[in-house]
């Protein structure tokens, strides 16, 4: 199922965000439900071209911003949603803060069914760090109190994903945010932490000088913390290649990137774990270039 944008504005203003500056200024009236149910319908009529991304991915239904949940019509978009694609998995990526209300988060909860899933990004182990990242005073706190609404009122078959997007104003926080999560939500089921290194696009490319961080130092903080992701019930690496993980942490790591934004080195030919590692995302080979691969040669 493709990445469906439900609203193009957005409550926090985080300054790795990927957004193109053209999809923010759009008029959000094409994002209301008239509209947004005769795109899909055009989808379902086997129009591919309706949506930009993964339109050929029948894995989920993916519901991205923007800030999904600011949309007028977002409970009314996600019960259709939910009736037009039974059985299908609805991924809805959020920053959490409007699930800081209880109602709504049951509301929400109730009419994504399941299987359901809410993805909502962390940004550091504090409000300061958190907030400086988000530049939204207060989100910190707001998106804790997501967090914990969802765990409370999803029901079995719905996850929740919590993010860690890796980049330099947050990666020497990796350690104490990984305490963070253990400590606040050790004692919810159903839920996952993710780590990953940021994409190179919209405002992370605007704001590239302040971020700029190469994986093998993204990936080293998470190899310092093997001992600590053990902890977890279930914890995802999203975007390192294989060979800059340590052994134990390399079955963490997924291939979430479609094959477009994916890029292999020639050396990596040689590389016995090739079929199953996802390489470089495409900008950051332009940017950064291959260099720090090492193919493995044994598994």
């Amino acid at each position: 199922m493709p990445d469906i944008p439900v609203w193009n504005k957005c409550d926090n203003l985080c300054v790795m965000c990927a957004n193109e500056p053209a999809f923010v200024r759009a008029p959000s009236g094409r994002y209301l439900l008239k509209s947004q149910i005769k795109r899909f319908e055009s989808y379902l009529s086997g129009f591919k071209a309706a949506y930009a991304k993964n339109a050929d991915n029948c894995a989920a239904l993916n519901l991205t911003g923007g800030e999904p949940a600011l949309n007028p019509d977002f409970l009314k978009l996600l019960t259709y949603f939910r009736k037009r694609t039974p059985g299908r998995e609805l991924t809805l990526l959020s920053n959490g803060r409007c699930f800081s209300a209880a109602v709504f988060a049951a509301a929400a909860l109730k009419a994504g069914k399941a299987p359901f899933a809410v993805v909502v990004a962390l940004h550091g182990s504090t409000a300061a760090r958190h907030d400086s990242i988000s530049r939204v005073p207060g989100s910190f706190s707001a998106t804790l109190a997501g967090l914990r609404n969802i765990c409370i009122h999803k029901s079995p078959g719905q996850t929740l994903e919590i993010r860690l997007v890796l980049h330099r104003r947050n990666v020497k926080d990796f350690e104490n945010i990984l305490l963070l999560l253990l400590r606040e939500f050790s004692g919810f089921k159903g839920w996952r932490a993710v780590a990953l290194h940021y994409e190179l696009e919209g405002r992370a490319l605007k704001n590239l000088k302040a971020l700029a961080l190469r994986l093998k130092t993204s990936a080293g903080a998470v190899n310092s913390c093997a001992a600590l992701i053990r902890r977890f019930k279930e914890f995802r690496l999203y975007h390192f290649p294989l060979c800059l993980l340590k052994k134990e942490l390399r079955p963490l790591a997924w291939i979430t990137l479609p094959t477009e934004d994916r890029f292999y080195a020639r050396k990596c030919g040689g590389c016995v774990l090739r079929a199953s590692c996802v390489g470089l995302m495409a900008r950051y080979s332009i940017r950064f270039g291959s260099g720090e691969l090492r193919p493995l040669k044994t598994i």
